[in-house]
């Protein structure tokens, strides 16, 4: 089953400070975003990233360029998708395609987080599904945009919660 560590929550802790700085955080976080016209859940998935890399100036490099190669290879193929006529099956096998480049990236330093690439990659799909765009840029040039953008916002976000956070434990 699972168990609740009442000593941690008891006291404050590494828990409790990072608990309360992604809290008070998220209240401008979300505001800024939803008021700047830059969709928020990206941000969130890069800031995710952050933490999930190992944190530290490292797991913003690695995060953040894993989820930047994900977007690029969603927009791309959606882009040869397209050019090979559209379809369920093209667009099947492009997706196979990137996503056999995408868990290659253990290989490469500053890639090697390889779920980074696989959330980049759906977050851009998301941004499509919903249409979202940034800066006034329109179509797939503007989704794409918006999730470089919000991501890397995202990740830069994980990396001062995290300073803050070390700073209050």
């Amino acid at each position: 089953m699972f168990s609740v560590d009442t000593d941690a929550l008891g006291q404050w802790s590494e828990t409790w400070s990072l608990a309360v700085v992604f809290g008070v955080a998220s209240v401008p976080w979300t505001y800024v975003f939803v008021t700047g016209g830059v969709p928020l859940w990206p941000s969130f998935i890069a800031s995710a990233s952050f933490y999930a890399a190992g944190g530290g100036l490292d797991g913003l490099v690695r995060g953040y360029a894993s989820n930047l190669a994900g977007i690029l290879y969603g927009a791309a193929t959606l882009v040869v998708a397209a050019a090979l006529g559209g379809g369920t099956v093209a667009l099947s096998v492009v997706v196979g395609l990137f996503m056999l480049l995408a868990s290659l990236h253990e290989a490469v330093s500053p890639l090697s987080f390889t779920p980074g690439g696989f959330f980049g990659y759906a977050t851009l799909f998301s941004v499509h599904a919903a249409g979202a765009t940034a800066f006034g840029v329109t179509g797939l040039a503007g989704e794409t945009l918006a999730a470089v953008v919000s991501m890397l916002l995202g990740a830069c976000i994980g990396l001062g919660t995290e300073r803050v956070s070390e700073r209050l434990a």
